[in-house]
């Protein structure tokens, strides 16, 4: 299997986590109301533990641990996500993703640029097609928003 193709099942597999069905109380309502997004106050107990490793061949350094937590899936999906620290070898990204750095810090470099880091606070736009590195520093996690797989691709 190529390394493009595992990193589509693995980021399919996340979208998939991402798009199910909303979790608890009367799902309608919280569809329509406004809905405060806390990722920081999330106890990473509560946190899910299914999703499958990084490749090893795309693994630069450290260990592939990693726990996510849905927020809202509408038409777009929102999660927190928190990793051990690792740098990631990334070719060819295949969506958008919104991310805000929840806490640690977050250095991506796109493939022949400078490093660009993002601490607690900070947010970055990491558009499809991405080529380079994604090094998740310290106790990373961030909150990530993506379009949800039924709508990708529309206007």
């Amino acid at each position: 299997m190529t390394k493009n193709m595992t990193l589509k099942l693995i980021l399919g597999g996340v979208l998939l986590a991402l798009s199910m069905s909303l979790w608890g109380g009367d799902a309608e309502q919280m569809k329509t109301s406004p809905l405060r997004l806390e990722p920081e106050k999330i106890p990473y107990s509560e946190m899910n533990t299914d999703m499958p490793p990084w490749p090893e061949e795309d693994i630069v350094s450290g260990v592939s641990e990693h726990r996510y937590k849905r927020l809202y899936s509408g038409d777009i999906n929102v999660a927190i996500y928190e990793a051990a620290p690792m740098t990631l070898r990334i070719k060819d990204y295949d969506i958008d993703e919104f991310v805000t750095v929840i806490s640690g810090t977050l250095i991506l470099t796109a493939e022949g640029g400078s490093p660009q880091r993002f601490d607690v606070g900070e947010s970055v736009l990491v558009p499809k097609g991405f080529t380079g590195t994604w090094e998740m520093q310290g106790n990373f996690r961030e909150m990530v928003v993506i379009m949800n797989d039924d709508r990708a691709g529309q206007p």
